[in-house]
Order: C-alpha cells, then structure tokens, then sequence
C-alpha cells in the first residue's frame, strides 16, 4: 500500500531540488548581473550576457522543478536533462565545466598537487564554464546527488507510468 507513495514522493523529492536549486542560483546569477551592470556597462557587456544565460537555466530549473511536481509529462524530460547536465564536473588545460542546483556531494579525481581521489560537497547552485590559456592539473569528478536524482526520478516513473 506504501508502495504507490513512493513514486509520488521521489518526484517531488527532485522537484524540490531543482525548485529550491533554480531559486538559489536565480538570485545569484541576478545578483551578480546587477553588479556587472552598475560597474561600466561596455566593459562587462560579455560578462552580463553570460550572467543571463545562466539566469535563463537557473530559471528554468524553477520551471521544471514546479512542473515536476504537478507530474507535467514534459517535466520529466526536462528534468532529466538538468541532472544529467549536472553529472559531470570537469576541468583540464583551458576549460572547465560545472553545474549543479541545491547542492552537490562530487567524487573526484584530479591530478592537481596533493589530490588524487576526494569527495567534495557544496551547497547552493553553481554554473561555471571557463575557456583559459591557463594551463592547471585535470579533474574529472561525478556529482553523486545527481545521480541519485536521476535515479529516483527514473523510479517514479517507471511505476507511475506501470
């Protein structure tokens, strides 16, 4: 009898995430915007774009994460799209790439001194892409939250739908 519960509540259990996720990065990426815009507009013009888009995922995580809840078939899709883009975390020579809503719990492995293996958590929402000349160690890391997201999505609804 508890069984049928269950689907319901991992959906919204990922709702949650990419909701409360999407808010916490919404209001930094505005609030970062804003201070571009107050410092000298046509120099910061790139910056302030890029700040944009990532008010648009972060805005769009909201969408999905209520969605989500309401169980919109669309959701899914979309929700699906959003913690797999949130798996990966990477870095090498001249590039890195990380994303995540809520909070992160990353398995990583780096070849940056004095790290090989390691677990790193953060909370709140991040969206980082870089393109440097810089050269640093490579990292690649797997944000486990995600995962397990995407897991309990995929179990809710696979029994919502059987």
């Amino acid at each position: 009898m508890n069984r049928g519960k269950n689907p319901e509540l991992n959906r919204k259990l990922v709702s949650l995430l990419l909701m409360g996720g999407g808010i916490a990065g919404l209001v930094i990426a505005l609030w970062t915007e804003l201070q571009l815009l107050e410092k000298q507009f046509s120099a910061n013009r790139g910056a302030a774009a890029m700040m944009g888009a990532f008010a648009f995922v972060f805005g769009l995580c909201i969408w999905t994460g209520v969605e989500l809840w309401r169980g919109k078939p669309w959701a899914f899709r979309w929700a699906q799209i959003l913690l797999v883009a949130q798996i990966p975390t990477i870095s090498f020579s001249g590039f890195t790439y990380l994303f995540y809503t809520g909070f992160t719990l990353y398995l990583s492995l780096s070849t940056l001194p004095n790290v090989l293996v390691g677990f790193q958590f953060q909370l709140g929402s991040a969206i980082k892409t870089e393109i440097l000349p810089v050269i640093e160690g490579f990292v690649f890391g797997l944000n486990l939250v995600a995962i397990a997201a995407l897991y309990l999505l995929g179990k809710s609804r696979t029994r919502s739908e059987g």
